[in-house]
């Protein structure tokens, strides 16, 4: 993985940049919002055969609603532009998200959980191709630095507004999704973007390089499984070490802050020249803060694992997306990213199953700690071939 260089992109207004940012709060993170109120939930469905996983999996179920529809995602904002996916998707994610207010039973909150997945899915993609298209070079990587900043912070805002929401009832932490109204307006002046030309082939110049391309994906897949630890098992982690719902929130709040300022380190230093080395890096911080959480004796030892595992994660989504961004041409930038949102979710979903096998009733301390060997594991096999490559590099230059 070495990074593509690209001409300077001309101005872009501001309200244009604000809106991108604030739509990437509404991304990754989304599933996890209603993360503090999973133990309420799971007694409130205590009657349920096998509750305990399908609860978990009304968090995840948004990530394999994404994986699935991804592709889909990516074809209409290809052809259609960037904006019109982008309001609809987040009128939908209005709708099916806050459906948990008032949503009958388990099943039905699972068919909202799957919707919103959709809507999701279509935001990530189309606000993504749509900064692609918009910027180019180191300020391409910048910007999508401030927007990982950005994903991050929405962790940071909705997780502690979930917790607190999640001792008036645990339904109540599903309003939170209706902040994405208050973004429709200002989405509706966005650009439409690129679009492709229907009937005309791509030169072998404007191919996409799968060969770069699918191990991108992979990296994401296996970051993500590692991850999403954190809002799917970290509440009970915290509520076998005494940790009460309404502050549940806030101290998973701590890993998406670690996130963000990693993030908008990167998006200072314009990107990176490495971007295999400094995933591989990232991934062995993310090993490290999972080990410390795995290990902690007492809520205030879970912290600092979450520091460092929060840093280590936020630099591997800006890394993978200013890569992909670069890689892609620009009729199939939606697509190429669509493939990196399929990657990130499918590993959402996957992450509590993978986990399951490690789960010792309300002990979910294994867990992280073979999620830390994984990611140490890939970590360490990236970071070597980082390493070579950078060597490569400097011998030709030199």
């Amino acid at each position: 993985m070495t990074a593509p260089a690209s001409s300077p992109s001309p101005a872009v207004p501001w309200v244009t940049r604000l809106t991108l940012l604030l739509t990437a709060t509404l991304t990754i993170m989304s599933g996890a919002t209603i993360a503090p109120s999973l133990p309420a939930m799971q007694a409130h469905f205590a009657g349920v055969p096998n509750a305990d996983v399908l609860v978990r999996l009304t968090v995840t179920v948004v990530g394999l609603a994404i994986a699935v529809s991804a592709p889909l995602s990516g074809y209409l904002t290809d052809r259609i532009g960037r904006r019109p996916v982008l309001v609809a998707a987040m009128l939908l994610y209005a709708l099916a998200g806050s459906s948990g207010l008032y949503t009958p039973n388990l099943w039905t909150l699972m068919l909202g959980r799957v919707l919103l997945g959709l809507a999701v899915g279509a935001t990530m993609t189309a606000g993504s191709a749509l900064v692609a298209d918009l910027f180019a070079g180191a300020e391409r990587a910048r910007f999508l630095g401030l927007q990982s900043a950005f994903t991050s912070l929405g962790g940071v805002i909705f997780l502690p507004l979930g917790g607190l929401l999640a001792n008036v009832g645990w339904r109540a932490p599903f309003a939170v999704y209706l902040a994405a109204l208050l973004i429709v307006p200002l989405a509706l002046r966005l650009p439409r973007g690129e679009t492709a030309r229907p009937g005309v082939a791509a030169s072998d110049a404007e191919r996409i390089p799968w060969r770069l391309v699918g191990p991108a994906y992979a990296v994401a897949l296996v970051y993500m499984v590692v991850f999403y630890l954190m809002p799917t098992q970290l509440p009970y982690r915290l509520e076998g070490l005494g940790v009460a719902p309404a502050r549940v929130g806030f101290v998973m709040g701590i890993s998406t802050l670690s996130g963000a300022l990693a993030a908008l380190w990167f998006s200072r230093r314009g990107g990176t020249r490495t971007p295999a080395l400094t995933t591989g890096l990232s991934l062995l911080a993310l090993a490290t803060g999972w080990t410390l959480v795995s290990l902690a004796p007492g809520a205030l030892w879970v912290v600092p694992g979450l520091m460092i595992g929060g840093a280590g994660a936020g630099l591997v989504t800006p890394n993978l997306n200013t890569f992909l961004a670069a890689l892609a041409p620009a009729h199939a930038r939606g697509r190429v990213l669509s493939g990196l949102s399929a990657s990130i979710f499918l590993g959402q979903f996957l992450s509590p199953l993978l986990a399951q096998p490690f789960v010792r009733g309300d002990d979910v301390s294994h867990a992280f700690g073979a999620g830390a060997i994984f990611a140490a594991l890939v970590g360490v096999g990236l970071a070597l071939t980082g390493w070579r490559l950078a060597v490569r590099r400097a011998a030709r230059t030199g």
